[in-house]
């Protein structure tokens, strides 16, 4: 299956329309009109919502705000407590009792 080119224009009105209140829940109609999937729609909306039209910009690719990168780091602290945890709770766990 080959991805398909669409013009920045075009992704910009579909996720223009898709960000209209009176369609929240019709991504599937706005797809259907444009001949494009759904989640195709969800897509451009949120890189629009988040990015802006330079999310649709060629060449450019939207860098991730401070907030994600912080959330991202915090995230990443957060897996390797989750991990010694589990290893402190399996040795503790065959440590035997008086």
């Amino acid at each position: 299956m080959s991805s398909m080119h669409y013009s920045k224009e075009l992704k910009i009105r579909v996720a223009k329309e898709a960000m209209l209140k009176e369609n929240h829940g019709l991504e599937h109609i706005i797809a259907e009109k444009y001949g494009i999937q759904p989640f195709t729609v969800k897509r451009w909306r949120d890189q629009y919502c988040e990015f802006g039209e330079v999310a649709f910009k060629k060449g450019v690719k939207p860098q991730k705000s401070e907030r994600e990168r912080q959330l991202e780091k915090e995230n990443e602290e957060l897996r390797l407590e989750v991990e010694i945890l589990k290893k402190a709770a399996a040795f503790l766990a065959n440590v035997k009792r008086d």
